[in-house]
């Protein structure tokens, strides 16, 4: 994607060296009627706790929420940039609060992460793990914020422009990794890298030059990808697999690419898979016929390819199968979905089935279920085995992502910071907020912008807002 330039408001900060973090106890700027920050946050290099109050009000706080976080699965985040991260849980791969509970002393807060460049905000996301909130993207490589007051323990900053759609990559029990993008007056050195950052205190553990080919590949953003207690990266020359411990950075195995291919990697829990396309058909930049193979996590030896027909784009999994959506066209230009397109890595059948129209918008899936959120704020609900609409639902949210799931609720938001909350069974709304952010709602394929933990709603919204 380009380089994002929306947005206005961002603090003034002073330029960062790359490998620097700060370490800071202060909280996100706040809104004057904010809350003030309590004293029984994490301090700099503290444990994660699991520190959760039992809720018995009815009034939950998550009406002063706007804006964009990935989903919070038991998956984590994996820069996947659409809808709920495929698969199950991986080792150590995020937490979960308690069904109806809150971080201990939370109350509803609004903060702005400064990143390393003020004059190109961007929007974050993140994951919540125990008490703390893991953000990145937005010349953020990553932030640790308190998730009661939210609070920031410290911060990694990105000298770099940022690249639309590039996030947080994930984070394990005691990792979060990130990307970082070079200052574009440092010539020397790689333009992006995954970066391994202690969870705690926020220490640099290592990095890594990062490839930048795996858009082209998928129609998502997978450069990199958490599974387990691992990272997997695309190399800088976009020509193999890489693996690595997330915590030490040693390298565990690489892997190329077949020859005359470019490939991302795509999280299937707790498998891999590689997705691949011909060189020519990258190129051209539509990928009419990828290949799926399993990667093998223990060694990344490849499995025999299997051709889907595309275009597609991997959207989550069910029942094991990764889930893909058939891109339509018009001429050249990509105008919507068409169809739903299922790989079953055991018995490395593909199966397909059609949509009863075109659906335009940002894709999404929860629960076995795919979610077209359009432009105008349509939500509509797909059956991912069979293609059948299950309901459409019009909303007040342009520009939707989503969706994000928990608490019997779908979440969609857009950049301004508005969210709704939609019943899975018949998409009846909920509840809704205004809009907390002059932002631009024009951005499609966006992931999702909200977590949810609890009965705690993060979102993210543009100029590297966050609100609880």
């Amino acid at each position: 994607g380009g380089a994002t330039t929306g947005g206005r408001g961002a603090r003034p900060t002073r330029d960062m060296n790359p490998h620097a973090h700060v370490a800071t106890d202060t909280p996100v700027r706040t809104a004057p009627t904010d809350p003030g920050t309590g004293s029984t946050g994490v301090p700099v290099g503290g444990r994660l706790r699991r520190r959760w109050r039992p809720v018995l009000a009815a009034a939950v706080a998550v009406a002063a929420i706007g804006g964009g976080v990935a989903a919070l699965t038991t998956g984590g985040v994996d820069g996947s940039g659409g809808g709920t991260s495929p698969g199950g849980a991986g080792k150590g791969q995020s937490t979960a609060a308690p069904a109806g509970a809150l971080p201990d002393g939370f109350e509803p807060w609004r903060g702005t992460v400064p990143g390393g460049r003020e004059d190109i905000p961007d929007e974050l996301r993140c994951v919540a793990r125990g008490d703390a909130l893991f953000c990145g993207g937005g010349g953020v490589v990553a932030t640790r914020i308190r998730a009661h007051d939210g609070s920031r323990v410290w911060t990694a900053k990105s000298p770099g422009v940022p690249v639309q759609g590039v996030h947080l990559v994930g984070a394990t029990d005691d990792t979060v990794l990130g990307y970082r993008f070079a200052a574009q007056e440092v010539p020397e050195g790689p333009r992006s890298e995954v970066v391994a950052l202690d969870a705690d205190s926020g220490r640099e553990l290592w990095s890594a030059p990062s490839g930048a080919q795996s858009t082209a590949v998928t129609g998502r953003t997978m450069d990199a990808v958490v599974v387990g207690s691992a990272v997997v990266t695309v190399d800088a020359a976009n020509s193999r697999f890489e693996a690595r411990d997330a915590h030490s950075g040693e390298v565990l195995w690489t892997t190329p690419f077949p020859a005359g291919t470019q490939c991302a990697p795509v999280p299937l829990r707790p498998r891999l898979l590689a997705m691949c396309a011909a060189d020519v058909e990258v190129d051209d930049l539509q990928v009419r016929r990828p290949t799926l193979r399993t990667l093998a996590l223990s060694s990344g030896t490849l499995g025999r390819p299997v051709a889907v027909d595309g275009p597609v784009v991997p959207v989550g999994a069910a029942r094991g199968r990764l889930v893909l959506l058939s891109k339509h066209y018009e001429g050249t230009a990509p105008a919507g979905y068409d169809g739903v397109a299922r790989f079953d890595p055991a018995s490395r059948k593909v199966t397909y089935a059609r949509f009863d129209k075109v659906y335009e918008g940002t894709s999404g899936m929860a629960d076995g279920t795919v979610y077209v959120s359009g432009q105008a704020g349509l939500v509509t609900a797909l059956d991912s085995a069979t293609g059948r609409r299950k309901w459409s639902r019009q909303t007040g949210v342009e520009g939707a992502s989503g969706p994000a799931a928990g608490g019997g609720a779908l979440y969609f938001s857009s950049a301004t910071g508005r969210v709704v909350a939609l019943s899975p069974k018949d998409g009846e709304p909920l509840w809704a907020t205004d809009p907390r952010v002059d932002a631009l709602t024009g951005e499609q394929d966006a992931s999702p912008r909200v977590t949810v933990a609890g009965r705690a709603v993060f979102v993210a919204a543009a100029t590297n807002t966050l609100f609880a």
